[in-house]
């Protein structure tokens, strides 16, 4: 088995062709160099539940290509042209920082409210710059008080439903939200928000989902 070390720019472009993705030499050496320190910082701290770093790449890394993909087909076309983007409950950077690296328009703010996390983070981007992507290391209520996002991301930050409450009102009247999902999300009418796209893909043989929404427009009396 190759060791952690053995995490090459070659090596990583050569997976990610495999798997369906094609990247540049710079894309692949950051996003070799990232994977290589959530490794290295893996050991000293609970970040992933992978211990190699081709795991990561198969289980974690590949979700935030096909999520470029997805936010290019479906939701970029209703969305500014530079929209403003939050990923709420960044954690290790899953999506954002392999997101970036492929898909850079607008700004991308990663909230994380855990120090050793947004450590982590700075680290990563210092080391590997991604144009106007940022952290912010607090609550994510502290984070978006008086502001407005056109698109939100969410993995794991907390249920979606109550995700969906908890950012109402937070968005540009364009805005949406998008799931990361092991289960499809459906429309509920008691709830004040629409689905606007979905979509199935599969990451080593087995389904995951996207699913975006916006809120419903209040009809005028």
């Amino acid at each position: 088995m190759a060791r952690h070390d053995d995490c090459s720019a070659a090596i990583v472009r050569t997976l990610c062709e495999r798997a369906g993705f094609s990247l540049t030499m710079e894309q692949a050496s950051q996003l070799a160099g990232y994977l290589s320190l959530l490794m290295q910082w893996n050991r000293r701290m609970n970040l992933v539940g992978a211990r190699h770093w081709r795991d990561a790449l198969e289980e974690l890394i590949l979700d935030s290509f096909h999520l470029a993909a997805f936010l290019r087909e479906r939701i970029l076309p209703a969305l500014p042209e530079s929209p403003v983007t939050w990923d709420l409950g960044s954690g290790a950077g899953l999506p954002g920082i392999p997101l970036r690296m492929v898909w850079r328009q607008g700004s991308y703010w990663m909230v994380e409210s855990r120090d050793k996390r947004t450590i982590f983070l700075s680290t990563v981007l210092a080391r590997h710059p991604l144009g106007d992507t940022h952290v912010f290391r607090g609550r994510a209520e502290q984070f978006m008080e008086g502001k407005k996002a056109d698109l939100i991301v969410s993995r794991a930050f907390m249920p979606w439903k109550e995700l969906l409450g908890f950012v109402q009102g937070h968005l540009s009247p364009e805005g949406q939200i998008v799931f990361l999902s092991r289960e499809e999300l459906k429309e509920e009418d008691s709830l004040p928000w629409q689905a606007t796209a979905t979509a199935k893909y599969l990451v080593n043989g087995t389904a995951r989902y996207f699913c975006a929404f916006r809120e419903k427009e209040v009809p005028l009396s």
